[in-house]
This record gives C-alpha cells, sequence and structure tokens, in this order.
C-alpha cells in the first residue's frame, strides 16, 4: 500500500473539516480521556471551528496505515458510510473524493467532494493532511444527499519520542440545508470527540503497527 494512494485517505478526510490556522480565542469544550476538543467563532461563518488533539502509542507509519485503510474506516471514522475516489495523482499526493456521512433521522444524509494533497516535512517528519470541497457541474449533486457547501480541513501527525504521535485535526464544515448554525454549534465537538476516540482504539490493531510505508520515515530516520 502506496503512502501516496489518497484513494485511501477519504476516511480521515470527512470527519477533519478544519478551521482556519489563524482563529483565536480558543474554548475548550470537552476534555476526556486523553482528548481535547476546542471550538472558536469564526467571523462572519454560521458554524464554530473546532480542534481537537491526542497522542496515540504508535509508529508514524502505524497511524498513516489506518488512515488509508478506507475499507475499515467506519471502524472509527464517525459517521462515515462511503467514500468514492473520483480522481487522483499519486506522484503529486492529490486527490478529489466524495465521500458520504450519515445524519441521524429525520435529517437528510449528507456528501461532499473534496480536494486535497499530502505531504511530509523532511526535517519534522511531520504529516500534513490538507482539504478543501469543491464545486462543479463534474461532480453532480445525487439524490438522497444533501451537498455541503463548504468544508477546509487540515490534519497534522506529528511524531514524538518514545513511539508515539500527536494527532490533531483543525475543522470546520457547514452542512447546509435547513438545520439552525445554533443547532450544530451545541454539538460541533462530537465529530472530532468521537473519530480521534476510534482512532485510539483502532490504530493498536497489529495489522496496521506491523506494516511499513516506504515514503513515509520515523523521527530520527
Amino acid at each position: 500500500m502506496s503512502f501516496l494512494h489518497v484513494s485511501r485517505l477519504i476516511s480521515l478526510l470527512l470527519v477533519m473539516v478544519a478551521a482556519p490556522a489563524v482563529a483565536e480565542n480558543w474554548e475548550l469544550a470537552r476534555d476526556r480521556g486523553g482528548i481535547k476538543v476546542w471550538t472558536t467563532t469564526i467571523p462572519d461563518y454560521p458554524i464554530r471551528g473546532f480542534r481537537a488533539v491526542t497522542v496515540v502509542k504508535s509508529s508514524l507509519s502505524g497511524v498513516v496505515n489506518l488512515i488509508l485503510d478506507t475499507d475499515n474506516a467506519g471502524r472509527w471514522a464517525y459517521r462515515t458510510t462511503r467514500i468514492d475516489v473520483l480522481s487522483r495523482n499519486d506522484e503529486e499526493g492529490t486527490f478529489v473524493i466524495r465521500a458520504d456521512t450519515d445524519f441521524p433521522w429525520p435529517l437528510t444524509d449528507r456528501d461532499v467532494v473534496l480536494s486535497g494533497a499530502v505531504s511530509q516535512d523532511e526535517k519534522t517528519r511531520v504529516v500534513t493532511i490538507r482539504s478543501i470541497s469543491v464545486e462543479s457541474a463534474q461532480y453532480p449533486h445525487r439524490a438522497g444527499f444533501v451537498r455541503m457547501p463548504d468544508m477546509e480541513g487540515v490534519w497534522v501527525l506529528r511524531p514524538l519520542p518514545g513511539g508515539q504521535v500527536e494527532v490533531s485535526m483543525t475543522g470546520r464544515a457547514n452542512p447546509g440545508g435547513s438545520i439552525p448554525g445554533s443547532i450544530v454549534n451545541l454539538i460541533i465537538h462530537e465529530t472530532p470527540y468521537m473519530t480521534l476516540r476510534g482512532l485510539r482504539e483502532a490504530v493498536r490493531d497489529e495489522r496496521y503497527q506491523r506494516s511499513v510505508q516506504p515514503r513515509i520515515r520515523e523521527l530520527g530516520e
């Protein structure tokens, strides 16, 4: 499985939905089980942004292997139901995907088309995955789904000493449709918290820890 097989990045991209890095006035919304989630007001945007952080015991390749395994994304990516690869360039590490999200009844399920890229810093070994929603006639809306009008995201995987990795997700997303922003803001912390909780459990699987990503270099290499 190649590091740049970006077809397998979708599960985390769906839940990542990132807020701007320049956001200020973060408010701690949840601190439980080794996971912290902050939210913030974004000027001229109806939905609060979020940032979530946890630390897992894993090699860097182990976390990447989990993220790449979209066949099992439902084990940890909160409410992810389907991932379709629309295009990709393995040489450049770029991709376009469509991800489906299960919304509780009576709300209509959502989908989003995301364009993004993945990279690793040569010095720090930090892996960064960025994405942004796109609208194009090439990717028509589908019956039974509301297309999310806006989503941006950044995931950062930072290797730490002692065989640990800090996993952070910073996000913003507008679910579209008729859901009041005030309602969304009440539970905006739930998706990143549940996603990181699932990731912490799933990454322990030996199949992720045994495999090595040839293009991923660990801290100190």
